[in-house]
């Protein structure tokens, strides 16, 4: 390059070539032929030489300070195991009154500070449609996920958040979790913070009975949860079969629990994991910025709007079972998740019969006589029903 412009100011200043002339011989602008003799007649020599395009300030660049913000709070977000996208850092430099720069510069940035793993396999944000309750406890969703101890022993964390804000409602962890922990833990969360409107699970047993099966021709029984669901008038949401994008923010919520928690000391006893699950929680709902609550953390949008209540639901839960009295005189149902025991009296051992079956009435036919021989109503406290004669109805 300062051979070539060495020659151009040379035929134009001690030959006898004009710019014009010049730029078609050596196949430039004019523009640009003025430009070198210009800057031979004010540099000497020095205009012979190259220079940068890059312009001499950069006013719109990233400040340092910012830039080196942006990297801390990538390593410091990501030592805690919490989210550390650009997004989060935008709200983090906003709070500490730096001008943040755009989610684009601020990837870019961490990109160039190798901080960034491409990840092409995920799918288009543009591919997704997404579904978002309207109010606070409009919709609770439900689900449980697998956490080792530091002896390599199994444990379940059960969860419920909220829909609209993603606001932890409840979270728990135990060896095992069972039908009996679903509706506690569920209770319990109503208790602090008021019943939902509706119900979001998969169709895991400790949440539905309706993929059972049928027993005996018959209609499975209602679990605890959906008894509970049934009493206080919240409407029960079950995801569609082998489709998990139904309950999509309790798996992305599941994969920021994992996320947290590999980022602390493996824990060595249920205990402790659930000491560690509260210090989630409370990082989670009241400090850590949540993209879909606009930033913030969804304590606030949680609280920010009234909440929505359950509405009057159909009571009907109406079934036929078939059943033989046992030796004993009894016949056992299933109600609230629990094994009843009817006492029909050992006078009607082995007579086949029909139960009618209308929530906690229970009506009892001779199958082969079509006689009704007694009535229960079932006391969702006790093992243990004792019938009333047809007689004595």
């Amino acid at each position: 390059m300062r051979t070539h412009n060495k020659q151009i100011i040379t035929a134009v200043v001690h030959g006898s070539m004009n710019t014009k002339a010049a730029a078609h011989h050596f196949n430039v602008t004019e523009r640009w032929v003025k430009e070198l003799v210009r800057r031979y007649a004010f540099e000497g020599e020095a205009a012979y030489e190259s220079r940068s395009k890059r312009p001499k300030t950069s006013p719109n660049q990233t400040p340092q300070e910012t830039r080196d913000r942006i990297t801390f709070h990538r390593q410091n977000l990501t030592t805690k195991g919490l989210d550390a996208g650009a997004e989060t850092i935008q709200t983090l430099l906003e709070s500490e009154g730096l001008t943040a720069p755009a989610k684009s510069t601020i990837h870019r940035i961490l990109r160039q500070a190798n901080h960034v793993t491409n990840q092409p396999q995920k799918r288009p944000k543009s591919s997704l449609i997404r579904f978002e309750a309207a109010l606070p406890n409009e919709m609770w969703q439900s689900d449980f996920t697998h956490w080792r101890l530091e002896d390599g022993s199994d444990t379940e964390i059960l969860d419920y958040i909220d829909d609209h804000s993603r606001f932890l409602i409840s979270i728990r962890a135990y060896r095992r979790v069972t039908g009996s922990y679903v509706a506690k833990q569920f209770t319990e969360a109503c208790q602090e913070h008021g019943r939902p409107q509706s119900s979001l699970t998969d169709n895991g047993l400790v949440f539905t009975t309706r993929f059972t099966g049928k027993i005996n021709g018959d209609q499975p029984a209602k679990n605890h949860f959906e008894k509970l669901l049934q009493e206080w008038d919240i409407k029960q949401i079950n995801g569609s079969p082998n489709h998990p994008q139904t309950q999509g923010k309790i798996e992305r919520f599941h994969r920021a629990l994992k996320l947290w928690v590999k980022a602390q000391p493996r824990a060595k006893t249920v205990a402790q994991l659930n000491e560690q699950l509260e210090e989630f929680k409370h990082i989670y709902n009241t400090q850590r910025p949540h993209k879909a609550a606009g930033r913030k953390p969804p304590y606030l949008r949680y609280t920010a709007t009234p909440k929505a209540v359950p509405k009057p639901l159909p009571k009907d839960e109406r079934r036929i079972r078939t059943d033989t009295v046992d030796s004993d005189g009894k016949l056992t149902l299933r109600y609230g998740g629990q094994l009843r025991h009817l006492g029909m009296g050992r006078t009607y051992s082995g007579v086949p019969v029909r139960m009618l079956i209308d929530d906690r009435d229970v009506t009892v036919i001779n199958r082969k006589t079509g006689e009704i021989i007694r009535y229960f109503k079932i006391d969702p406290s006790k093992n243990y029903q004792k019938g009333i004669s047809s007689l004595n109805r």
